[in-house]
């Protein structure tokens, strides 16, 4: 009787085993985008969110309904997962953020009022960020991306953030034009996580936007946001990884000075600069043993300011016109950074120092720009900055000779190569 227990017992913690086994994702994570995962919710100062993996819930919506805007370089096996065919009619898998109480009831209403069914379907594994945006994997681990929808909960300092229709096409206006000088000539400093494809409903004014890892899946570098590196604990635990005592002196030097150089050149040979250029926008590119490579990582090309000027000259009048106004500039590229922004000063970083770190940056962004421009570093120096809150500002005036010369390059260059090399298809939003 004793061992014919044992062996029940035996059989029944191998079926419970089982059962879990079954349970769980067949395919998890990379290890780098799991490392991208736990920075973004345990080494964030601003709050601490979970890294663990939960089903998401989407709704299955017929893609006519759906105004979208996709571009050919989204992936296929990326499209495919957002994109399926089903009763021989397209329709997208427009996901619910978990956290959300609110924006996809309003979604749910609209689709009863259409006679769609409102079944909340499980398709894609997700994983939170330290903002809005859910990491998401497919069933059979083959994509890894990032989607962004409306909730009225989040990470961070915001409780309820709408993602609304026209911002999500507006991402991919400027995602475009950045892509495209990238095809011209690839940048030197950064690399962009791309937005290749929105999916927005105008009536109710909400958008669901697709973000890629960039290289991250590819195993071969490790991306740490800009929050990450200014904390406290993962800050020294890196730059001690690379052998540095000096916590301020390593960021400075692997932070601070590759993102002015960075925002440098995307600002010289775009025009485009952040609206909101704090480390929520910004991860530091590393190598598979934690050395940074001097390149940074760009994401979320929304809030951001267009020089006009620049716009025009590499042959973009037309998105200069389609811009909002509010954050179109003529005359200037706007050139502001706010690394500490919204975040808490680690212990390794003081707020004397933090101010130094300004004076530090806009030397580089100067030295960055006249490599771009031709234009002396010291001209650029000279425009002067200034420091409010934690954000630093200068502006960057384009109404000299010198300038007026660049630009002038800058068009003779776009009609060299035969105008824009676009690779934007789907329907646009207007």
């Amino acid at each position: 009787m004793k061992n014919l227990k044992s062996k029940k017992n035996i059989i029944s913690v191998l079926a419970i085993a089982f059962a879990l086994l079954v349970s769980l994702p067949s395919f998890a994570l990379t290890p780098e985008v799991q490392d991208l995962v736990r920075n973004e919710t345990k080494s964030n100062a601003v709050s601490t969110r979970s890294d663990k993996a939960i089903a998401i819930e989407h709704f299955e919506i017929p893609l006519k309904l759906v105004e979208n805007d996709i571009s050919k370089r989204m992936p296929e096996e990326a499209a495919k997962a957002l994109v399926f065919e089903k009763n021989g009619e397209l329709h997208v898998r427009w996901i619910i953020n978990p956290e959300d109480s609110k924006w996809h009831l309003e979604l749910e209403k609209f689709l009863k009022e259409k006679g769609v069914d409102t079944t909340k379907h499980k398709y894609f594994t997700g994983y939170q960020t330290a903002s809005r945006s859910y990491i998401v994997e497919s069933p059979d681990g083959k994509v890894q991306m990032s989607l962004k929808v409306s909730t009225n909960k989040t990470g961070g300092n915001w409780t309820d953030k709408k993602q609304e229709a026209k911002d999500a096409f507006e991402v991919r206006k400027s995602t475009d034009y950045v892509m495209e000088q990238n095809a011209k000539q690839p940048f030197r400093n950064f690399i962009v996580m791309d937005e290749p494809a929105s999916f927005g409903i105008k009536s109710i004014d909400q958008g669901m936007i697709v973000r890629l890892l960039a290289e991250l899946p590819s195993g071969k570098f490790h991306y740490i946001p800009g929050f990450s590196a200014m904390h406290t604990e993962e800050g020294k635990r890196i730059a001690e990884v690379n052998g540095s005592k000096d916590v301020e002196k390593f960021w400075n030097e692997n932070y601070n000075k590759p993102l002015a150089r960075a925002l440098a050149e995307l600002a010289a040979r775009t025009g485009v600069a952040y609206d909101s250029p704090h480390s929520q926008n910004f991860l530091i590119e590393m190598d598979a043993k934690l050395k940074p490579t001097g390149r940074i990582v760009l994401r979320d090309l929304g809030d951001i300011y267009l020089s006009k000027d620049v716009a025009v000259a590499n042959g973009r009048a037309d998105l200069a016109e389609l811009w909002p106004r509010e954050n179109l500039l003529s005359g200037k590229i706007s050139a502001y950074v706010g690394i500490m922004h919204g975040n808490q000063m680690p212990s390794w970083l003081s707020e004397t120092r933090y101010t130094e770190w300004g004076n530090v940056f806009y030397e580089e962004y100067a030295k960055e720009f006249e490599k771009v421009s031709g234009i002396k570093a010291e001209t650029i120096r000279n425009m002067g900055h200034y420091q409010s809150g934690r954000y630093f500002a200068m502006e960057v005036n384009l109404q000299s000779a010198e300038m007026q010369d660049y630009l002038k390059k800058l068009s003779d260059a776009a009609r060299t190569s035969g105008g824009s090399a676009l690779t934007k298809c789907g329907s646009a939003f207007n």
